[in-house]
């Protein structure tokens, strides 16, 4: 069995020690070492782990220096600001790594997890989990056959309302900084909805198993909540390979809809969490799950799957690395670059009770990230009076590693 270690087990982290443990029931995996910060409400979970021979420990890098050379993969399912410093620590013990999304919060933290990659030759994966699904393959390849004939767009867009409870569940959500000073950028499209921008990233590679290359970005950043991040947002995004990258996201609407994505050619493909459609130029179409195996297996499974075929030294496993998330990083570092975090309009702006919960409510901005999604267009193109341009930013320095984030000029810095 491959030997495991992961850094919280409560919060979201308890996706993470579900599936640990189902792979220890199946055979495949060992807990050796776990750290828990709060185990007064983890104590029934304390107790399997320590009846399957895991050690407990309050601090993480306790952990790691007990365990160097020890674990062969640690699971890392916490906050963004951590995901750089708790990635390269594993490492340098000697575990590979399967870190929560995003990679981290900007391009050069990303940068040293890669040259902590290189230097002792474990790799990590990214918790991306819609990209271990094997219709995100299947779409990539009918783009790359030409099937779609030349692909001009690649877009998405999710209504996805957060209650006050969303952003006092810790101490960084909706902020851009930690009080450490360290970039957060907590935002729908660098945490609830990242995943949707890493797809449309991934999608317009020009191979197989990579991204496509940013190479400018344009972004409107608003919010509806008294935060200090985004909470609302379009961004464009030129890429290398010719193909536009469009993001339209909330969590102030009033539906709960999406995410929805879509590629535009002379065919198309349209992906939700109900299922893909790939519409041939031909006419012909292919309907597949989204989230499942082919076989019905649940995508957490199938994250498992990949993770354990990579450990075994499988050459064709694929994973989601950190070449891959890294464009989703720049897409978003470069975002914060071009636009200031703007209020949204007060009267605009109303507070609603549902089912014993408080919910921000922007009127209008539904239809409006609708409309913009279908027609590709920004927020400041049409009629509403608060959007404002953001400017036109070259990424081209975060691709290359020359500059690191913000920007010279960068609205982030001001």
């Amino acid at each position: 069995m491959f030997r495991a270690a992961i850094i919280g087990v409560t919060g979201f982290g308890d996706i993470h020690y579900r599936d640990l443990m189902r792979e220890y029931g199946q055979g495949r995996m060992r807990p050796v070492a776990a750290t828990i910060i709060n185990p007064e409400e983890a104590a029934e979970k304390i107790s399997r782990l320590r009846a399957a021979g895991c050690a407990i420990y309050a601090d993480w890098r306790e952990m790691l220096a007990r365990h160097a050379g020890e674990i062969d993969i640690c699971f890392i399912p916490t906050g963004i600001p951590l995901h750089a410093p708790m990635t390269i620590a594993s490492l340098k013990a000697g575990a590979n790594v399967f870190v929560e999304k995003p990679a981290a919060a900007t391009v050069q933290e990303v940068r040293a997890m890669q040259t902590a990659e290189a230097e002792t030759g474990r790799w990590v994966a990214v918790g991306y989990q819609s990209m271990y699904s094997p219709e995100m393959l299947i779409m990539k390849q009918a783009i790359l056959h030409g099937d779609l004939g030349e692909v001009e767009a690649i877009k998405f867009y999710g209504l996805w309302p957060r209650d006050d409870d969303y952003y006092q569940r810790n101490s960084w959500a909706g902020r851009l900084r930690g009080a450490d000073g360290a970039w957060i950028l907590d935002s729908p499209y660098n945490n609830a909805l990242a995943h949707q921008l890493n797809q449309i990233a991934f999608l317009a590679g020009a191979t197989l198993k990579r991204s496509a290359t940013p190479t400018a970005v344009r972004a409107e950043l608003y919010r509806a909540r008294n935060i200090a991040s985004a909470d609302t947002a379009c961004i464009r995004c030129a890429t290398q390979e010719g193909i536009t990258l469009w993001c339209f996201v909330t969590h102030a609407s009033q539906a709960n809809e999406g995410p929805v994505l879509t590629v535009r050619g002379r065919g198309s493909i349209s992906w939700t969490f109900q299922g893909t459609v790939v519409r041939r130029r031909d006419g012909s179409e292919q309907r597949l799950p989204s989230q499942r195996g082919l076989d019905g297996r649940d995508v957490r499974e199938l994250i498992m799957d990949a993770l354990c075929r990579k450990l075994a030294g499988d050459p064709d496993a694929f994973v989601c690395d950190l070449a891959i998330a890294k464009a989703q990083t720049i897409i978003v570092n470069g975002a914060h670059d071009s636009s200031p975090i703007r209020a949204a309009p007060r009267e605009m702006v109303r507070r609603e009770e549902r089912s014993g919960k408080t919910w921000v409510i922007w009127h209008g901005i539904d239809d409006l990230i609708r409309r913009a999604a279908q027609e590709e267009r920004m927020f400041h193109e049409y009629s509403a009076p608060w959007a404002a341009a953001g400017r036109e930013v070259s990424v081209a320095g975060y691709v290359d590693g020359s500059i690191s984030f913000p920007a010279p000029g960068s609205a982030a810095a001001e």
